[in-house]
């Protein structure tokens, strides 16, 4: 990912309240949330992201949305057609929508942020651009109230697509000058920043929008957000009422549920290595698809599980066990299998091993830790660093071989598209002809069919070694039961709709 643009404070005033608006609003107004990381390192850019949706569900809409049970529904657009061979997708834009910067959502507008995709550092558009798995080869607007979208090959579901960050839309003022928008946005949404109250990196305040067209949709007149990376730190907040809600770590979900504070959870998230140097780029034994195999039977995915995180699963599947397409003889396949590991290490022409470095963070650091001793038993020396910026670990993908991940799978055809195979995940653009065609089959089948397409497409990821899975998770949301509502997940997504959290009363 890009890195976020240091500026001026004085291009914030454009897009944000004045500063009584933030102090006015009183304790039950206001809703402060805990966040496991900053979700605004990279400045205020949606594009610049695939998995920010909650922080900029604030101060963006997006063409469509996520609904509670994980579908989505036109938001920005109000209505959308395909033609027969989905290969061309015509959406009607919502009538008398205005940016915080006073300018109004047009066609012209929406054609402007699409037609960046093609720039390498909107990740959210990777999948989008040229040589995509969803490429659109031309956006244009006939009128103000219609865009049309013509892809290079069908894309039935293409909407799921832009009801995240990539169909969050930017005003034409933002779009003009990128040293603004890095330190403020510039969208439609229910919210805009409140600069006093704000501290980049630590905390963000969002104050209603007075006119926005949605605004019985979100039930607070102000929004924090406070950075904690530490799950004990963001936690310990949570029990002790300095936030209302938080994204809980399995860790610390026993002691956040005996102090008497809500919580909601969801499986389905699988923890991941994902590997950045497909091609051997930056570490060259990493191009070789039997060095990532080594990597996948050289780990002891049950020790991790019993010393690190008990109540959770080991796997050797990509997808988590409820998916279609889940497969547990995958994890007798690509289990630990240390002596396969030097083998394929042999065949692959380091049979005295090699050495590479990966960024480390305080979420990461002890599992990396335990990965390193047990890598370390075949030959591979895996050296640590600590991350010494956020921008340092979101610049990890491509400066280092390997990764850290919680993918929690939202869809999967979308995640292969806008993450796996066209997103941050695939910064080098690698290929692999039969990840595309199961992604392809699985997108345009049902039932049995769309299963088996599933079925491969797993089990090919885990062959390649793109993606080096360690064990299935929950995700955990907890909530102050004196103030907000009992959380709920919207499908898959490990993180609540904004405007799905409401007060308690």
């Amino acid at each position: 990912m890009a890195t976020a643009t240091a500026l001026t404070l004085t291009s914030v005033t454009a897009c944000s309240s004045s500063s009584a608006s933030g102090s006015s609003a009183s304790a039950s107004d206001t809703l402060t949330v805990g966040m496991d990381g900053d979700s605004a390192a990279n400045g205020y850019d949606p594009a610049k992201y695939t998995e920010m949706r909650q922080f900029f569900e604030s101060v963006y809409d997006s063409l469509f949305v996520k609904t509670a049970d994980g579908g989505v529904k036109p938001s920005l657009a109000t209505k959308f057609a395909y033609n027969k061979d989905k290969t061309q997708l015509t959406l009607t834009l919502r009538k008398g929508v205005t940016f915080a910067d006073g300018s109004k959502l047009t066609a012209a507008v929406v054609k402007k942020n699409l037609d960046r995709r093609n720039d390498a550092a909107l990740v959210a558009y990777g999948n989008m651009a040229k040589g995509g798995q969803a490429e659109i080869k031309q956006v244009t607007a006939p009128d103000d109230q219609t865009v049309v979208l013509t892809f290079a090959k069908a894309q039935p579901t293409f909407q799921e697509q832009l009801a995240s960050d990539a169909g969050m839309i930017v005003s034409a003022k933002g779009l003009a000058d990128s040293k603004a928008l890095g330190v403020a946005p510039y969208g439609s949404g229910p919210y805009t920043l409140e600069k006093s109250g704000s501290v980049k990196g630590s905390k963000y305040t969002m104050v209603r929008r007075k006119g926005y067209w949605n605004s019985a949709a979100f039930a607070y007149d102000t929004v924090v957000y406070r950075a904690l990376p530490d799950p004990q730190a963001r936690a310990n907040a949570l029990v002790s009422g300095q936030v209302d809600v938080a994204a809980v770590a399995g860790s610390t979900s026993s002691f956040v549920k005996s102090r008497g504070t809500g919580l909601s959870s969801l499986g389905g998230t699988v923890v991941t290595l994902p590997v950045f140097d497909k091609k051997g780029t930056v570490s060259k034994p990493f191009g070789d698809e039997r060095v990532r195999q080594a990597l996948q039977v050289a780990i002891n995915r049950q020790d991790l599980v019993s010393g690190l995180h008990e109540g959770d699963k080991p796997t050797s599947n990509a997808f988590p066990s409820s998916f279609d397409g889940y497969d547990a003889a995958l994890n007798t396949t690509w289990g630990y299998h240390p002596d396969k590991a030097r083998k394929l290490l042999a065949e692959a022409g380091y049979a005295k091993g090699f050495s590479f470095t990966v960024i480390t963070s305080q979420a990461n650091q002890t599992d990396l830790e335990a990965i390193q001793k047990q890598l370390k038993a075949v030959g591979i020396d895996m050296k640590l660093k600590a991350a010494a910026s956020t921008e340092e670990a979101f610049a990890a993908v491509s400066t280092t071989p390997l990764g850290y991940l919680a993918f929690n799978w939202p869809e999967p055809v979308v995640a292969m598209q806008a993450v796996v195979l066209g997103g941050f995940l695939n910064t080098q653009k690698a290929t692999d002809k039969q990840l595309t065609a199961y992604t392809d089959a699985a997108a345009g089948a049902t039932g049995a069919k769309r299963t088996e397409a599933l079925t491969k497409l797993n089990a090919r990821l885990v062959e390649t070694g793109w993606l080096i899975p360690l064990y299935e998770s929950y995700s955990y949301a907890g909530y102050n039961t004196k103030k907000v509502k009992p959380l709920t997940f919207a499908g898959n997504d490990a993180y609540p709709l904004l405007s799905s959290i409401k007060p308690a009363s």
